[in-house]
């Protein structure tokens, strides 16, 4: 009775008021305190969006960050140009080192992949279609785990690669005992050819020891509500 009185009065004022539900930045502010996580590796990171959000979320450690398109890359070098813990290397990663064609997407390149996009992509974000091809450099998650993070077991990882997440940890299975918890994009209908779906991601990640904790809505169809593609955060149990 208290609650309905309550928030009648504040409907009266125009305000409404409702259960707080945490943001999924919240609990990754929350995870990364908790797990005493003193590195990130932002594997996809674009122009430095996620590097700029770990910061405003009071991350003070390393962040190493890897982009293999050229002129997104050479964004994000002058981003975290003033930042002495905030690292950049122009490379993919993969199950292997070596050269690959990235296929480079129109707009802001945010579905740049190694894979072919679907016509899923073409026809619900036109804008993001395929522009032209790169070759790029491509190394391993073992290897930069080993130049960066040694030692330690306090790692995380955002995965962000269109498709290409679980070729990425599939080039560091040996080395995942250094990483607590990770940010990775899934999808749930094919967006690239020959990516790997949420269906068989989240077996394969709770195979390897993680747990989910949290779900983010990424891309939707603004029509129909039919979710494409989220972020899961996970914990390594």
């Amino acid at each position: 009775m208290i609650k309905r009185a309550i928030k009648k009065a504040f409907r009266s004022i125009g305000f409404d008021i409702r259960r707080y539900t945490p943001s999924a930045a919240t609990v990754l502010e929350r995870m990364l305190r908790t797990y005493a996580v003193d590195t990130i590796l932002d594997i996809g990171a674009n122009v430095g969006q996620s590097g700029e959000s770990f910061r405003l979320m009071g991350f003070s450690g390393q962040i190493v960050s890897f982009e293999p398109v050229s002129h997104l890359y050479e964004q994000l070098r002058i981003k975290a140009g003033s930042d002495p813990l905030w690292h950049v290397e122009k490379l993919a990663l993969g199950r292997s080192s070596g050269r690959i064609e990235i296929n480079v997407s129109g707009g802001h390149a945010g579905a740049s992949s190694i894979l072919e996009m679907t016509d899923n992509v073409r026809t619900n974000a036109p804008d993001q279609r395929a522009v032209r091809k790169e070759q790029v450099e491509m190394t391993t998650l073992a290897a930069v785990l080993d130049k960066y993070y040694p030692r330690g077991d306090r790692c995380f990882l955002k995965i962000d690669v269109q498709g290409y997440e679980k070729k990425v940890l599939e080039g560091g299975l040996d080395a995942l005992h250094k990483v607590i918890g990770m940010k990775i994009e899934m999808s749930l209908v094919q967006n690239y050819e020959g990516e790997t779906l949420l269906t068989e991601m989240l077996p394969f990640l709770y195979g390897l020891g993680f747990r989910a904790v949290c779900f983010e809505n990424g891309w939707e169809n603004n029509q129909t509500g039919e979710l494409y593609q989220v972020d899961c955060i996970l914990c390594r149990i």
